[in-house]
C-alpha cells in the first residue's frame, strides 16, 4: 500500500490518498505466517537505515533449535554477514515430511522431515515472479503432510553455519505420493 497525506497547521487531515488499501487491510486480517516474518526481517535489513559502522541484527532460532543472532548487513566486511560465502553455502533447500501438528509463527523444523534437496530458483523480471522449486521421486509410498523452505547461511558471526525454517506448510489431508512417482514443490512469489 502506498498512502500520501496533507494537513494543515493543526493536523487536520485535508486530503489523503491510498493506493491497494484494500489489499493491504485484507491482507492484515489474516495470522502473520512465518515466510512473512522473514520476508519482514530481511527486507528490514536491507533497506532499514544504517550509518557508517552501524549493523542490522535479527534474531531467530535455527533448524538445530539454537537461538541465534547474525546481521543482516553491518561492519566489518564480509567477515560477520548473513550473506558471506567465505565459510559457509548461501542457498535455499526445500523439504517434505510427515508431521501433521498446523504450523506456527515460532516453528524451526519440520516436525518430521522425510526427505530434502536444494532448491532451484527462477527470476521472471518481465512478470514480476520469483520461483523457488525441487522434485523427490519416491522409492516407497509415503503420504506427504508438511512441506518446508529452509535457507543454508551464515547464522552466527562469519563461519558459524546452519539452515533457518522460512517457511512451513501442512496440507491436513496429506498428499500420497506412491513409489516411482515424483512430487514436485513449488513456491512462487509475486512482487
Amino acid at each position: 500500500m502506498i498512502e500520501v497525506t496533507v494537513t494543515d497547521r493543526d493536523g487536520r487531515v485535508v486530503k489523503r490518498v491510498a493506493v491497494n488499501e484494500d489489499l493491504f487491510n485484507e491482507y492484515l486480517k489474516r495470522n502473520m505466517d512465518m515466510f512473512t516474518r522473514w520476508a519482514l526481517r530481511i527486507f528490514g535489513g536491507i533497506f532499514g537505515p544504517t550509518t557508517v559502522g552501524g549493523n542490522w541484527l535479527v534474531s531467530f532460532k535455527d533448524t538445530g533449535g539454537t537461538d541465534r543472532t547474525q546481521k543482516i548487513k553491518g561492519s566489518g566486511g564480509t567477515t560477520a554477514m548473513w550473506f558471506n560465502t567465505d565459510y559457509c553455502n548461501n542457498r535455499l533447500w526445500i523439504a517434505y515430511g510427515t508431521g501433521r501438528t498446523p504450523p506456527t509463527r515460532d516453528d524451526f523444523k519440520l516436525e518430521a522431515k522425510a526427505g530434502e534437496g536444494v532448491a532451484g530458483i527462477t527470476v521472471d523480471e518481465v512478470q514480476g515472479t520469483v520461483t523457488i522449486s525441487a522434485s523427490f521421486t519416491f522409492a516407497v509410498s509415503m503420504t506427504v503432510y508438511e512441506v518446508g523452505l529452509e535457507w543454508e547461511a551464515c547464522v552466527s558471526g562469519h563461519n558459524v553455519c546452519g539452515r533457518v525454517l522460512v517457511d512451513r506448510t501442512v496440507f491436513p489431508d496429506g498428499i500420497p505420493v506412491s513409489a516411482d512417482q515424483t512430487l514436485t514443490i513449488v513456491y512462487r512469489f509475486i512482487t
